[in-house]
């Protein structure tokens, strides 16, 4: 229904316009220009087509796609945006990106490393003085080997107005309240946790002296040429607002609390997009190969196959390439950004309908074999 693309675009410029934030829609297409890709071979073209067009008949699959190899690109949109109305999908949506957000997080931090302002072995105490746990460091939170109790599940008791959002200061001081048995030992095991991500966002402002959705806007997204991309902000804009409407089983998601928080979550993009950032992170403009091989060096191990966790990412090798990737899951959002350091290919998958398992991603990743 391409009447509703239209309506989109007028709600999201009367959006922009009344609360002067980021626009949470799809933008017109005409502003990507990508005329300097070519298309995929026919057969390669249908095989990508035909995975999502397969799984979108099963009701697995209700969302966008993006896929890029060595300058050849092909995308597209299966589903609704809003299964209320119904309002169709179109390749310009912006999802919200769940966990796949750390990844802005990690970049964030190497960005602050790179400047001088920190060192990623230095004590979050350094930068959080209240917060009382004294034997962390940044390294700890980036690798989820923190020992850190997840912010998720003590702030529903400990969070007083269900009406109001959260903020990472928030998340410090609920934290503080925890019993001692709820921690565990740094460095010793992993344990994926938001609440690292969390006081990471919130180390970033304290260095920077900026919000952090203004401080990855200005030296993320913008540099990358990710205009549209932006962290949510309910309390400018209201979650109902967006275009793009998380369900799970046609149940659309409400907002909460936890949608307040940054770092671990909130970045809204799509596939276009998140590309861009995949050509700037090729390039020496955001970070220098140094720190881009750190943040892309496994600190531990997190399952048999051999898969790691870096700083914000995500490692596997697969057929003998290394790719480096994050998915995310949140609220009837299901995320999948996948980069490979030995080739020049990458694909973003996302998804707004929660229905039976995840996409297979070694699945996905023969798709570009």
């Amino acid at each position: 229904m391409r009447f509703w693309g239209w309506i989109r675009v007028m709600l999201c410029y009367w959006v922009l316009t009344a609360f002067t934030v980021p626009n949470p829609g799809p933008i017109p297409s005409k502003y990507y220009d990508l005329s300097r890709y070519t298309r995929f071979s026919d057969s390669t073209e249908k095989k990508i087509a035909s995975f999502f067009q397969y799984h979108h008949r099963t009701g697995i699959f209700n969302g966008t796609y993006f896929f890029f190899r060595n300058d050849s690109i092909t995308q597209g949109a299966l589903g609704y945006a809003n299964f209320g109305k119904p309002d169709t999908l179109i390749n310009d949506d912006l999802f919200q990106l769940a966990s796949v957000s750390k990844t802005i997080t990690g970049i964030a931090v190497m960005m602050l490393q790179q400047d001088g302002l920190l060192l990623i072995d230095d004590s979050v105490h350094w930068y959080i003085p209240e917060l009382t746990r004294r034997n962390l460091t940044i390294r700890n939170l980036l690798c989820h080997m923190s020992g850190l109790p997840d912010y998720f599940y003590f702030s529903s008791y400990l969070w007083p107005n269900q009406s109001a959002h959260m903020k990472n200061s928030d998340v410090v001081i609920q934290l503080n309240q925890q019993p001692e048995r709820n921690f565990g030992e740094p460095g010793t095991y992993y344990s994926y946790c938001n609440t690292n991500y969390a006081l990471l966002a919130y180390i970033v402002e304290r260095l920077s002296g900026m919000d952090f959705r203004q401080y990855a806007r200005k030296n993320i997204f913008e540099p990358s040429g990710m205009k549209y991309s932006h962290i949510c902000n309910h309390d400018s804009v209201p979650l109902f607002n967006y275009p793009v409407q998380g369900y799970d089983k046609r149940r659309v998601f409400s907002d909460i609390p936890h949608n307040g928080t940054t770092g671990d979550k909130g970045v809204y993009s799509n596939g276009i997009e998140m590309f861009f950032l995949d050509r700037a992170l090729r390039s020496n403009f955001l970070l220098n190969q140094s720190s881009k091989e750190l943040m892309w060096t496994p600190q531990v191990q997190v399952s048999a196959d051999g898969a790691g966790y870096a700083l914000g990412w995500r490692v596997k090798v697969i057929n003998g390439q290394k790719w480096v990737f994050h998915n995310g899951w949140w609220k009837g959002f299901r995320t999948y950004f996948w980069r490979c350091l030995d080739e020049d290919k990458c694909f973003v998958v996302l998804t707004n309908h929660v229905y039976g398992p995840f996409l297979r991603t070694v699945d996905m990743v023969g798709l570009l074999d």
